[in-house]
């Protein structure tokens, strides 16, 4: 049995990707992951957990493995000689080739070795037979689980197993490489098709985001007409006898509960519905399909397919897609950052876009706005980022398994998503709501719209747009400050010139939330590199979409 130790020793959980390292870490830590996750790379950095079950010990998991990545592996070689045990984690359907890869990043030395497989409901009878023979002949670290579902009984079936203190000499060492199991097949389907399958695969995108935003809307057009009943005019009318500074910041153009309630009602249904749509693809195993199958399309802008998974994050929120392009290979890493910038529209973006084309009346500008923010931002790429073809060999198509998402594992991944919206994201906007109230009491927001306005007359927007522009450099969802006033700078803008200043707000600079994990993850000079050529490219790209709809103009009289 494993001795309470009068340090906190160190339980290194390693393996290679998507093979349930993160499942069994939560379960252990009670910390409850939902379901299994199914995508590749679930673990950006190593996470480190108190095992309560095993009092003085501490659970730390580990990046996965990529056969491409020299860097991520020698530094996991430093983690296990530093390591009192480790657990490698390996598929049972792949059990062969997987437990060569990790025993080869153990050192010989090593004692405290065992094995844990998983996807035990993937593999054949036959396959299971065999494995559980030698395990019982050789006696063998080895525990064969099934993680789509970690039930307690399972949870305290693991703890008994991690408990056992059994050495793992050379001996066994080689009766581990001596197993030799067939792989099971991955299902195809049409995916690995050359020219079908990223039609498929591109359709599907599509599906991910475009559904849950058709859903966000009609649900946040009918939530607000029962937020102005109910919500902000009361709220308005009952702060008509307070000071009148106090008033402003309640409900005045900039307050906290009628720009706030707006926020909530546009942003809260993008962030549901997409956070929904995204845990479905990757408990399912649909996302890491169209990431395999894109990789061509991915080449064409100097990315691949791994990076394709940060970009799709990045519509979820920046941050934390800024913090998965570790995953990446080290020379696509900054181009990936960079796209992530200028072209992947965070969920409270979207939301607020929503809610100003919905307020001025001209929803069907969100679609080609996606469209051209998208287009730009590979442009952008092409044009700062040169191309080199020697890393496309990195890429490496592992494929998960498809299968029927887990409703568990869904609700717990939405639950996060949603507690982070409400406890941070929230809150910071209704702060930016707040400094926006003070600095127009102030006249600071007069002094700002002079400033601002000769960049806004040159394409025809009025100087009361200013403070939407220049708190969406700190947010994106400051863009709803452009909603002041109730809609009342909307209504005088054309359509033109909105989709011109709604574009522009949204790529001028990345929101400094971003600028600052870009700096802790890149440093300040690339920070402000990538931040700079964005800049240019947002103006640059401005100016050509003004000169393409005056001339669309000119054609067409």
């Amino acid at each position: 049995m494993l001795k309470e130790p009068t340090r906190r020793q160190r339980m290194l959980f390693i393996g290679l990707e998507s093979v349930g390292k993160t499942t069994l870490f939560s379960a252990i830590t009670d910390q409850r992951a939902g379901e299994a996750a199914n995508v590749k790379g679930s673990t950006i950095f190593a996470a480190e957990r108190e095992i309560k079950s095993l009092p003085g010990w501490q659970a730390i998991d580990t990046p996965g493995i990529r056969e491409d990545d020299s860097v991520s592996k020698r530094a996991l070689k430093k983690e296990i000689e530093k390591a009192d045990e480790v657990v490698a984690v390996l598929r049972g359907t792949h059990f062969s080739e997987e437990v060569n890869a990790v025993l080869d990043l153990i050192p010989p030395d090593a004692r405290r070795v065992c094995f844990i497989v998983t996807f035990q409901d993937k593999m054949t009878d036959a396959m299971r037979r065999t494995l559980s023979e030698q395990v019982a002949k050789h006696s063998l670290p080895v525990l064969l689980v099934d993680t789509r579902t970690v039930t307690d009984d399972k949870k305290e079936h693991i703890i008994a197993f991690l408990r056992k203190e059994a050495e793992f000499h050379p001996l066994k060492r080689k009766r581990m490489k001596q197993i030799e199991l067939e792989s099971v097949a991955v299902q195809q389907f049409v995916f690995h098709r050359p020219v079908v399958g990223p039609v498929v695969s591109t359709a599907l995108l599509c599906l991910l985001f475009m559904v849950p935003i058709i859903l966000a809307y009609h649900t946040s057009e009918w939530m607000q007409q029962y937020a102005d009943e109910w919500a902000v005019e009361p709220l308005q009318n009952a702060v008509g006898g307070l000071p009148s500074w106090l008033s402003a910041a309640l409900a005045g153009n900039y307050g906290l509960l009628s720009l706030g309630i707006y926020s909530f009602v546009w942003a809260f249904p993008v962030v549901l519905f997409m956070s929904i749509a995204n845990a479905a693809a990757d408990d399912s195993g649909l996302k890491d399909r169209i990431v395999d199958s894109l990789d061509p399309l991915m080449r064409k802008i100097g990315l691949n397919g791994r990076d394709l998974v940060p970009l799709l994050t990045g519509f979820g929120c920046n941050v934390v897609a800024v913090q998965q392009t570790r995953s990446c290979s080290m020379c696509t890493r900054k181009r990936c950052v960079s796209f992530i910038s200028f072209g992947s529209a965070c969920s409270y973006q979207i939301g607020a876009t929503l809610s100003i084309f919905h307020t001025a009346g001209r929803e069907w500008l969100f679609i080609p706005y996606l469209a051209v923010l998208v287009a730009a931002a590979a442009a952008h790429n092409r044009i700062w980022y040169r191309i080199d073809q020697k890393w496309a060999a990195y890429f490496e198509r592992r494929q998960t398994f498809l299968q029927m998402p887990s409703w568990k594992g869904i609700v717990f991944r939405v639950k996060e998503v949603l507690q982070q919206f409400i406890f941070q994201a929230m809150p910071i906007f209704l702060i930016i709501c707040l400094a926006a109230t003070v600095l127009n009491e102030l006249g600071v927001i007069r002094l700002v719209t002079l400033l601002v306005s000769p960049v806004l007359s040159l394409f025809g927007a009025p100087e009361d747009a200013a403070p939407g522009l220049v708190f969406s450099l700190i947010r994106k969802d400051g863009i709803l400050l452009f909603n002041e006033g109730n809609g009342a700078l909307l209504d005088v803008l054309p359509g033109a010139t909105l989709f011109l200043l709604i574009y522009l707000a949204s790529t001028f600079t990345p929101c400094m939330v971003t600028v600052w994990t870009i700096a802790k993850e890149l440093g300040m000079k690339t920070a402000a590199a990538i931040m700079g050529k964005q800049m240019a490219t947002s103006v640059v790209s401005v100016l050509i979409i003004m000169i393409i709809w005056k001339l669309t103009l000119c054609i067409f009289k």
